[in-house]
């Protein structure tokens, strides 16, 4: 399965389509643009949304552990079990930080076109 998964993203790119991670461990890769092994804030901030929906995407800032302006793939894995503590907060949460999660029929959470 891996490499179908590795071939299509391989297409996806050459083609000019933008790869959409299939699971956070996967995101490392298709954020980390440049192949280097590590994600620059650059590359963050211009391929976040790749890696599922940003409302729980940790900061940047908060997974750059070691303030290095850069996050390695340790520091990628420990920000999975904080994307997942955000996602389940939000669910259970009835405050307002958080109200379409729960109450999407809210004109506020209706997405104008």
């Amino acid at each position: 399965m891996t490499k179908i998964w590795v071939a299509f993203v391989s297409v996806m790119l050459l083609l000019g389509t933008p790869a959409i991670a299939a699971s956070w461990t996967d995101g490392f890769n298709t954020v980390d643009t440049d192949g280097s092994g590590t994600i620059s804030r650059a590359e963050w901030d211009a391929n976040e949304s790749k890696v599922g929906d940003p409302t729980f995407n940790p900061t940047f800032q908060t997974m750059d552990s070691n303030g290095n302006n850069s996050v390695d793939e340790d520091e990628w894995a420990a920000a999975e079990g904080m994307k997942t503590a955000i996602g389940n907060s939000c669910q259970s949460a009835e405050g307002s930080w958080c109200p379409c999660q729960n109450h999407p029929e809210k004109p506020e959470c209706q997405k104008s076109n």
